[in-house]
């Protein structure tokens, strides 16, 4: 009987858990109701405000005028007085939803139907909860994954390994997001199924890829790096002094960086650097009337576009590998969840069934 944003509680900012707290106006309402006050005013239902008993459906008003307030930033009230809120809530004017709003023909139906007035007229709890707004349907969530594990199947079969673990990943992802929402016991089970055969698909085309790569010489091995090898200078000796250019100055040094990053195995940051600078000499190349500059120029951005082709390729393994790891402690996190599940519910007395009553 006190639903309002502050007792809302988010366990995380990605896929979060919903919680209700502050239980401090909590109470079992039996079948004659309640005449007491009770809630915040602004969400209190207006049956709390007359002589009539109430029940549980307030919780249902005040989960519309919730609703409403993250929709557009504000209650459904215009008052400035605690009286004139009173009235407002007590009177039989319909909740006006801004024409402009663009929201769901969905969502609209069901800020209506609880924001009704007449209890007798509001949706009810089974109802609320079927709701198309508010019920998951998943099974197209589920064709979509496989439909990804297919296309990642198919890449393998047609030999491009690095696509096929990309698809992979994409749809064991797919399915651990899906896992997390879904109370469908058996489709669990079968997830968790796909998920754990798949995390060791992945790992096998993560190893061919690399034996692969290794073996036609098209990648350094990690040991070997190219950024270990020596890089062609620029300097007086070479007619290309960058002295006194400092936009190529810069641009040279935002290679010579990535060189340190790739050593550290910061793909990402090192390619940052490279593509910087590349884009400088790239540009400096193509208005260099200097047949010796352009000829020293173009050797040193060859050999850093190498160094750049093969600092995104690792850059991507990298990522994939981070992406499986996820996965893996996902799934860990998930079974792990579920055990402490099925042993909270067998410490539970199944022959009792207690109700707690809060004065």
């Amino acid at each position: 009987m006190d639903l309002k944003p502050e007792n809302i509680l988010l366990t995380s900012i990605e896929k979060p858990i919903l919680k209700v707290a502050d239980f401090g106006v909590a109470q079992h309402i039996g079948q004659q109701g309640s005449r007491s006050i009770r809630g915040t005013l602004v969400y209190m239902a207006p049956e709390i405000l007359s002589s009539y008993p109430y029940d549980n459906r307030v919780d249902l008003w005040s989960i519309g005028v919730i609703l409403y307030e993250c929709l557009f930033g504000r209650p459904p009230f215009v008052f400035s007085t605690v009286q004139q809120l009173i009235d407002i809530i007590k009177s039989n004017i319909p909740i006006e939803i801004p024409n402009d709003a663009q929201i769901s023909p969905e969502c609209r139906n069901l800020l209506e139907n609880l924001l009704q007035r007449d209890p007798n007229q509001r949706i009810s709890f089974p109802d609320f909860f079927r709701h198309p707004f508010i019920s998951i349907d998943l099974l197209p969530q589920i064709a979509h994954a496989d439909n990804i594990l297919q296309q990642a199947i198919n890449y393998e079969q047609s030999g491009d390994l690095k696509k096929a673990l990309d698809y992979r990943v994409q749809a064991l992802d797919e399915y651990l997001a899906i896992i997390k929402v879904n109370e469908d016991t058996d489709q669990r089970r079968m997830l968790r199924m796909k998920v754990k055969q798949g995390v060791v698909v992945a790992e096998d085309l993560k190893k061919r890829i690399k034996e692969t790569t290794t073996n036609s010489g098209l990648t350094p091995s990690l040991t070997t790096t190219t950024s270990l090898l020596p890089s062609p200078s620029i300097s007086p000796n070479n007619d290309l002094d960058i002295n006194n250019d400092k936009e190529l100055f810069d641009a040279y040094q935002h290679c010579l960086n990535g060189n340190q990053l790739m050593n550290a195995f910061m793909f990402a940051q090192a390619c940052e650097q490279y593509e910087i600078g590349l884009d400088v000499m790239l540009r400096v190349a193509r208005t260099e009337t200097d047949p010796t500059k352009i000829k020293v120029l173009r050797n040193v951005i060859s050999h850093y576009l190498n160094k750049a082709e093969s600092c995104k390729q690792r850059r991507e393994a990298q990522r994939l590998d981070l992406a499986i790891e996820k996965i893996k402690q996902d799934s860990e996190n998930d079974v792990t969840i579920m055990n402490e599940s099925i042993d909270e519910e067998k410490k539970q007395p199944s022959s009792l069934q207690q109700t707690c009553h809060l004065q």
